[in-house]
């Protein structure tokens, strides 16, 4: 692939091997280049949908269609019904569960906006939190790490960490949320509570394998008509260390919020093609499609799967962009979640009416050749 310069990115960054448990320490200027990783292939993943906006009950038919299986009952084979609901919010937690020969993964991508709605719904699914084996988190919005200390709860004994992938520094820093006058305080995600929830930080802002059988796409160029549309501002040094931002960002107090350290998590299945998970696409869901194919060397998308954040600052005309470019890419599947917006949804059913598949809470897509 021909490499592509970085604009801004000159900061120290670690890159982190983990498909082996090693850890390759790499200092220097990372690139938005296509890495020279290793891309594995994976017979089969599974994704479960643990937190996001919209629940369903369990009435809802399983669906099989080529290259995917839709499970939508969540009763783990009880003949009851549990005694509570699963819980849905405004936050976005999936599982991917991976086969590879006879090897299993368990990767857990971001964790919700909340610990009770995430330990709830982990509990009523069935998941084992001791199964899995790492995690990404896709960026540092509190939708999408605040229910951390809900994964093992009071069962964290910090006896076993668990790697956690961050694309920077930026992760860390304290957000105000540009929704009210005056904007209020949007978190900061802690190190200290990381430790405490039973998780290791590991900065990688170059692609890197995950588990042996994922990989990150690192950071995600700007491209073609897709900004940075972010309704929040960060304050570096303000629970991030400034000296490890980007250099025209270490001197502010406050700037908005352009996403640099955001990052999406993908499988190559194989015999159909890469399986992108774009939990927010704050620096665009189709920025995110062009970065894991430039990464891989894969030009097949079989599933574009997460939040797709059409909704404000991007315009209903930016929805109705991306679904003609979707057209375009022709990925066998669509699956919008978290902050996609209806304009997206609604355009991409009258476009592409049977590649879209509507997710719910307990929801499990399973893509695979068999």
């Amino acid at each position: 692939m021909q490499n592509k310069s970085l604009n801004r990115l000159n900061r120290r960054s670690f890159l982190q091997g983990l498909g082996s448990g090693a850890i390759v320490v790499v200092t220097g200027e990372p690139s938005l280049a296509a890495a020279s990783i290793a891309i594995p292939a994976v017979d089969e993943v599974t994704l479960q949908v643990i937190v996001d906006a919209a629940t369903f009950g369990p009435f809802l038919p399983d669906v099989s269609l080529p290259g995917l299986r839709v499970e939508r009952s969540s009763r783990n084979g009880s003949s009851r019904l549990a005694p509570r609901p699963l819980l849905a919010e405004f936050g976005l937690s999936l599982l991917a569960s991976s086969k590879r020969g006879l090897e299993t993964r368990h990767l857990l991508i971001d964790f919700g906006y909340s610990p009770e709605t995430l330990a709830n719904n982990i509990a009523l699914l069935g998941i084992n939190p001791s199964k899995i084996d790492a995690a990404v988190l896709s960026h540092g919005h509190l939708d999408h790490y605040g229910g951390v200390t809900g994964v093992f709860g009071a069962l964290s004994d910090n006896s076993r960490t668990l790697p956690l992938i961050v694309g920077g520094e930026e992760a860390f820093c304290e957000r105000v949320s540009m929704i009210g006058n005056p904007p209020p305080v949007f978190g900061m995600l802690d190190r200290t509570e990381l430790a405490r929830a039973g998780f290791e930080p590991r900065i990688a802002p170059a692609p890197v394998t995950v588990a042996g059988h994922a990989f990150t796409t690192g950071i995600i160029p700007l491209q073609g008509f897709e900004s940075a549309a972010i309704p929040t501002q960060m304050r570096p040094g303000v629970g991030c260390d400034a000296a490890a931002l980007s250099p025209d960002k270490q001197q502010e107090t406050q700037l908005a919020d352009d996403g640099e350290h955001e990052l999406a998590t993908c499988f190559h299945v194989k015999n159909l093609g890469l399986v992108v998970i774009a939990s927010c696409s704050h620096r665009g869901v189709l920025n995110t499609v062009r970065r894991a194919q430039d990464v891989s060397g894969i030009e097949k998308i079989h599933a574009v799967v997460g939040g797709f954040h059409l909704v404000r600052p991007r315009t209903e005309e930016d929805a109705r962009r991306t679904v003609a470019e979707f057209v375009e890419i022709d990925p066998a599947y669509i699956v919008p979640m978290h902050c996609t917006g209806e304009a997206f949804i609604a355009e991409a059913l009258r476009l592409m009416p049977k590649k879209i598949i509507r997710p719910y809470v307990g929801d499990k897509f399973v893509f695979g050749a068999g």
